[in-house]
């Protein structure tokens, strides 16, 4: 009797270890996805940033290739962190003067367009898909 009861009692704690262990792993999962999230759009940032400075041609060739409009919803101004100029009704207040350069030029090719898709909206561009390679290759 000794035996099943010790039996018995380990298994009731490993199903209450389990059962305290399953909450906590979902929230640490749930962490790591959004800091993948996270670090996804930080090299975004940084990718975009490399080239609008220093692969000026690569960036008037997919200006070239992109097509549509920019809807304005300020989604691109928020992917990484809230841009300080947005106002309240998600609108730049520097749109027609004196924007920075990466942000005239967003989205740049189909990964920026994918990044805002990611964040639940839909930009007004769209690229052809065969200049994507090249960014691949960058020197």
């Amino acid at each position: 009797m000794q035996i099943i009861s010790r039996v018995r009692n380990r298994w009731f704690s490993w199903v209450a270890e389990v059962g305290t262990l399953y909450p906590v792993l979902l929230l640490r999962l749930f962490l790591t996805f959004q800091n993948l999230k996270f670090i996804s759009l930080a090299i975004g940032k940084l990718r975009r940033f490399w080239l609008v400075h220093f692969r000026k041609e690569y960036v008037r060739q997919q200006l070239s290739a992109r097509q549509g409009a920019c809807l304005q919803c300020g989604t691109c101004c928020s992917l990484l962190f809230t841009c300080p100029v947005l106002i309240k009704n998600e609108h730049c207040l520097m749109y027609n003067t004196c924007r920075p350069q990466a942000c005239k030029v967003f989205p740049v090719d189909q990964r920026d367009v994918d990044d805002v898709r990611v964040r639940g909206a839909q930009c007004g561009y769209s690229f052809s898909g065969q200049d994507f390679k090249e960014d691949r290759n960058m020197k």
